[in-house]
């Protein structure tokens, strides 16, 4: 189709398309596999639902979220598009009905949970129908490398040949390019449309906050949130006991508090999801179980009180802030005894069947989320370089994260007494290891780990083994990686990244010269940031009739009543902000609204126009 922009308006109202979605769409409509690497809140559904509108037979969606589908699956049918979804969660009645609308060809959608593929009665249905495209959400699961790895997603191979490989579109949050190799390979897709872009989040206030003990972390906890009276504020923990212990502490003076994870029923997890939906719980404790697909657009505040395990982790879930576009923040409170939670799991990894190479894989993915705690760059800037997001790096600083606002910096000089010292040391056992080991075994060396594996490299023969025994894991990594970053040291390799001696480092060595670094001050010496709030507007809303948009607000709460669904469902508060201000009083007027089409006209706009001319 020339003009795509008729069927996005009709069928989903909007009057234009997001940057890149409609590169994406045209390339499924062409038939061509894609891989489209666009971060939370830039719109990804549309990328295959517009086209499964379009493309004659069935869409097939793999996703691994089934509060997800069921999300998606609500808002299709209310824009008259048929879906399903089939999922273990599922009543034999409600298994039976997706089944009796596939035989019948009656889908345009079918959301599909990756460990239905293992049912080969499922799979011969599913070979009867004609699938015109074949959609992997968070794509990232299929590779080792990616954050959240799940061995069902290796099956999505065998089902697209199954299917007579109908074209692949693969979707997903966060990729730095070595998950995008293993996706590429892994779904077999054929010379593939690449697309990443996006990653600058305009309007995310990005922070990190140094805390010296637990207890500290939770009384800056409830500093946050009484810093942040509107919208909705997620908390996402390690464990579920740190999950429940926050909560608790936030329930004591605070109504509104739910928490999520694993270790909840499935009725009871539904139920927390359906609130927080519903804004019936404002502030949400979670482990990372809550997180894929989660579009709540008026989240305020996400806290990390806990270090995650990567950076793509930590990403996705900042992202969920802000997705209305208004400004938001993200904090991430570190302590180092965090790591050693990460730790655990990554020995767990091991034990648990993924061996030596995921644990080391992982441990990998940790040392980049230290460093980007650590780092002194602009968060922004740290975060599109690790996911090579080229087109955007070019806008430079983002102005306003935790770096951007720090104002003074010093510089110090690293080979001397104190606790600097582990410089030279580190130089040493790099030169000494002949580029053999990465970040954490180097840190380790120079620790005087009692680890088998390195004793049995010999590294206690190491010149300085032990030398930095008195100082912290978090404050020797942090030295080496300011090397690295003033060129003294180089990371050599993609896949088992090593750390190895530039020409710079080999001449410090041999002339003992010192070395300047600089350095945030405030970071360097472990203080937590001071409060701060954005130096420049981020986003201006139109100008609008304040009483109006209450008045809207309250008929959608009663459309959503009705409905049985969230009230951003019905109208996100975006929408409802350009009906106060434009006051359409015709239905064709309610139509030129983006985030209204033809079918929400059809259903709600009789008792918008009602309120809009005070009928209501």
């Amino acid at each position: 189709m020339d003009d795509l922009t008729r069927p996005l308006h009709d069928r989903f109202g909007f009057s234009a398309f997001r940057p890149g979605q409609e590169q994406v769409i045209r390339a499924v409509l062409a038939r061509r596999d894609t891989l489209a690497v666009m971060p939370t809140g830039q719109g990804k559904s549309l990328c295959y639902q517009l086209p499964a509108t379009l493309l004659p037979g069935l869409t097939v969606v793999v996703s691994p979220l089934i509060a997800l589908m069921q999300d998606q699956v609500e808002a299709l049918r209310r824009r008259g598009i048929q879906a399903a979804a089939f999922h273990s969660g599922l009543s034999e009645h409600e298994r039976d009905r997706v089944i009796q609308s596939l035989r019948l060809q009656q889908l345009k959608l079918l959301y599909l949970a990756p460990e239905r593929m293992q049912h080969d009665a499922f799979l011969r249905l599913l070979k009867s129908c004609l699938v015109s495209l074949l959609v992997v959400d968070e794509a990232h699961c299929v590779s080792q490398w990616g954050h959240d790895f799940r061995p069902d997603y290796l099956k999505i191979g065998r089902l697209r040949e199954e299917l007579r490989t109908p074209p692949c579109l693969a979707l997903t949050a966060t990729a730095t390019r070595r998950v995008q190799d293993d996706c590429c390979d892994r779904l077999r897709l054929h010379d593939p449309l690449r697309l990443v872009m996006g990653f600058r989040r305009r309007n995310l206030a990005l922070s990190v906050r140094p805390c010296r003990s637990r207890a500290e972390k939770l009384s800056e906890l409830v500093r946050l949130v009484d810093a942040s009276p509107e919208g909705t504020i997620v908390v996402y923990c390690a464990t579920r006991r740190a999950v429940e212990e926050a909560a608790g502490y936030l329930s004591q003076s605070r109504r509104h508090v739910g928490f999520y994870h694993a270790g909840l029923s499935d009725e009871e997890r539904r139920l927390v999801h359906e609130n927080f939906q519903r804004g019936a719980v404002r502030i949400l404790l979670a482990t990372n179980a809550f997180g894929m697909g989660i579009d709540k657009p008026d989240v305020r505040l996400v806290v990390h009180f806990d270090v995650p395990g990567s950076v793509e982790a930590y990403y996705q879930e900042a992202g969920r802030a802000g997705r209305d576009g208004r400004p938001a923040s993200c904090v991430l409170l570190f302590h180092e005894r965090d790591l050693g939670t990460q730790e655990y799991f990554i020995q767990q990894a091991a034990t648990d069947g993924g061996g030596s190479e995921r644990a080391d894989r992982m441990r990998t993915l940790l040392q980049d989320m230290i460093a980007y705690v650590l780092g002194q760059s602009c968060r922004q800037l740290a975060i599109l370089e690790y996911f090579n997001d080229d087109q955007e790096l070019a806008e430079g600083r983002c102005g306003l994260c935790d770096r951007c606002l720090a104002s003074s910096s010093t510089n110090h000089t690293v080979f001397r007494s104190g606790p600097q010292t582990s410089a030279r040391a580190l130089l040493e056992t790099v030169s000494w290891c002949g580029g053999r080991f990465g970040v954490g075994r180097v840190v380790d060396i120079v620790r005087g780990s009692r680890s088998k594996e390195l004793l049995s490299y010999g590294a206690d023969r190491s010149p300085a083994y032990g030398s930095a025994r008195t100082e912290s894991k978090t404050a020797v990594t942090r030295t080496l990686r300011q090397l690295i970053d003033e060129g003294y040291l180089r990371v050599e390799g993609s896949e088992y990244p090593t750390i190895g001696l530039t020409k710079k480092g080999v001449d410090a060595l041999a002339r003992e010269e010192s070395v300047t670094i600089s350095s945030q001050s405030r970071m360097a010496h472990g203080q937590a940031e001071q409060s701060y709030t954005p130096q420049r507007p981020l986003q201006t809303a139109p100008i609008m009739d304040p009483v109006l948009f209450e008045r809207l607000r309250r008929l959608r709460t009663e459309l959503a009543a009705e409905e049985g669904v969230a009230p951003f469902v019905i109208f996100h508060d975006k929408t409802l902000r350009l009906i106060a201000h434009q006051k359409p009083s015709t239905r064709a007027a309610l139509l030129e609204i983006p985030g209204i089409g033809e079918t929400k006209v059809e259903r709600f706009g009789r008792r918008v126009l009602e309120v809009v001319n005070g009928d209501g």
